[in-house]
């Protein structure tokens, strides 16, 4: 089994064989990757669980490579509900990273499997899925490598994608009281609308018993988890040493995508696509929040064959594949006011439930209308009125694939020449870089947007942190508080006790950074290159060159001569 050679046969009668006995490798675990054995956790129903068991496997199972010898495991990356990651690295002789790949191990559940009209099947959604979005060949969607299966384990070999999320983004740029350059907004805006028109494009395949990939008419994409933590930044393939450039944005995490059409009635409705993280669901699948008995939003999209059957009863609805924009415009809202997304989430909950102020306000198709003074200070109205235009609470308000791509390469246009026209009067490029390298965020200042962070958001800026690599140093806010809480859920104590030293370290560093700076001394200079340091650089010899071509302005922000 080699890496980059996986492929379905979508032949009814071809077994979907993945299966591979496990097999250990002889290594002898480093702390603090041990502690990770232990981990237990409670599921969602309170049933406590070892997600220590998952970490043990990613780190003593045998990868199946016929380069086996080559890998190293490099560290845990994360867990969830859905299972456990980690990261596998090839190195040269110079302890260079040549190759890495995201080892992704979930239970081998036979409900995930796609059913078989004989044989037993090893071929989970999930893996049918990147099946195909491999094979449209995109550059805004993460790669499935390899995949394989044993009696305990589904195991996802995919593509890595080396700067993290755009969660983890967020969460930095927050705490550092700083809000994102709009052109790279409109860069992951870019990103995201052309993942989108790649899912519309496609002619999917079923994965029902009786067509199992057959290309059927009229199927569709649902991703069902699109969040700012399942959008992954990746090098930019367009990057040289005269570029200032942003990292690629990549729509990964298929494990609750699925494809349907609109004549599944007995399968596509709301009732029965209860699939996400609820706070992120577009407004068609809240059924448990419509309580407005005066106003039903989606009743255009009950299938003919079921009105008269379902009634009243508003959780037969079809989910359409505009479900998808919606969740991109959630993201982009999320990016553009660094709000949590619980607040988008609740005005949308009280407009479904009616009697509610903001129910009384709602004009029947925009959930977000007018920016805060300070957004619409900072950005300009066209991106903030494509964004809410992607969160129309019907799905036929929601703008369609191409014109959404049209519109946002327009703002990016526009969005361009007037920084051109600001580097040109000013010579500064610091505006619009972005701090995704490393920990490189922690040599800029405060932002002084001073956002709104609660206990709880610091708890989750905490459970971040330990998936960051080590190596990076510690990382800390100008404005963090000096005691926040690492008591993640069944989080073991060696874990935490690391955690919390590596954090009186840090604390420790941004107090030595304040007293030089009350002195007046130089500070100490990082290991890596700072932000300020680029941007000197970047003005002594560079300057912007306008491309009127459309497909490299979105990868190359701002080309330098």
């Amino acid at each position: 089994m080699a890496l980059d050679s996986f492929q379905v046969d979508w032949n009814t009668g071809v077994l979907q064989s993945f299966f591979q006995d496990p097999t250990e490798r002889q290594v002898v675990p480093d702390s603090p990757t041990k502690h990770f054995f232990s981990w237990h956790e409670s599921s969602f129903r309170g049933r406590r669980r070892l997600i220590g068991d998952r970490f043990k496997y990613l780190f003593f199972s045998s990868l199946n490579l016929p380069d086996e010898e080559e890998w190293m495991f490099e560290r845990p990356m994360g867990k969830g509900s859905f299972g456990a990651v980690a990261l596998f690295s090839k190195m040269n002789e110079r302890q260079e990273r040549t190759d890495a790949f995201v080892l992704k191990v979930t239970e081998a559940n036979p409900e995930q499997f796609v059913p078989a009209q004989s044989k037993k099947s090893h071929l989970t959604h999930e893996a049918a899925i990147m099946a195909q979005t491999n094979e449209l060949d995109s550059d805004v969607l993460v790669r499935l490598r390899q995949y394989r299966v044993d009696q305990n384990y589904c195991r996802y070999y995919t593509e890595f994608c080396e700067f993290g999320t755009l969660e983890s983004l967020r969460l930095r740029y927050k705490a550092w009281n700083k809000y994102f350059p709009e052109l790279f907004l409109w860069h992951v805006f870019h990103c995201l609308a052309k993942g989108y028109l790649d899912f519309v494009r496609t002619r999917w395949r079923s994965l029902r018993n009786l067509d199992f990939g057959e290309q059927v008419d009229g199927q569709y994409f649902l991703h069902n988890d699109i969040k700012t933590e399942n959008i992954f930044l990746a090098t930019n393939p367009s990057k040289d040493e005269d570029t200032v450039w942003y990292p690629k944005s990549k729509i990964g995490d298929f494990g609750l995508a699925t494809t349907t059409n609109a004549g599944e009635i007995n399968r596509n409705h709301a009732k029965a696509m209860q699939a996400g993280t609820p706070c992120w669901q577009p407004p068609e699948q809240r059924i448990s929040h419509m309580k407005d008995y005066r106003h039903y939003y989606f009743h255009e999209d009950v299938h003919p064959d079921l009105k008269r059957k379902v009634g009243l009863d508003r959780r037969f609805h079809r989910i359409r594949q505009e479900a998808n924009i919606w969740a991109i415009g959630a993201v982009m809202w999320n990016l553009v006011t660094l709000d949590e997304i619980e607040v988008l989430s609740d005005k949308v909950n009280r407009i479904l439930y009616g009697g509610t102020a903001a129910a009384r306000a709602f004009d029947g198709k925009n959930i977000m209308k007018r920016p805060d003074p300070v957004i619409k200070q900072r950005y300009s109205p066209k991106l903030w009125d494509l964004v809410c235009e992607c969160l129309r609470m019907k799905p036929g308000d929601r703008p369609p694939p191409s014109r959404l791509l049209s519109e946002i390469e327009i703002g990016m246009r526009d969005c361009m020449e007037r920084e051109q026209a600001e580097y040109q009067r000013t010579g500064d490029l610091a505006p619009l870089l972005v701090a995704f390298e490393q920990n490189q965020i922690n040599d800029l200042p405060d932002g002084g947007a001073n956002f709104r962070k609660n206990l709880d958001f610091w708890s989750y800026f905490a459970e971040h942190l330990l998936w960051t690599p080590r190596q990076w140093g510690p990382l800390c806010p100008p404005d963090a508080p000096r005691h926040i809480n690492f008591e993640a859920d069944g989080l073991p104590s060696p874990l935490r006790r690391r955690q919390e030293r590596e954090w009186e370290e840090a604390l420790e560093q941004r107090d030595r950074k304040r007293a030089a700076q009350d002195a007046g001394e130089p500070l100490p200079i990082s290991q890596s290159p700072t932000q300020s340091e680029a941007v000197q650089n970047q003005a002594k010899s560079r300057r912007f060159s306008k491309s009127s071509d459309r497909e490299q302005q979105p990868r190359k922000r701002t080309r330098l001569a």
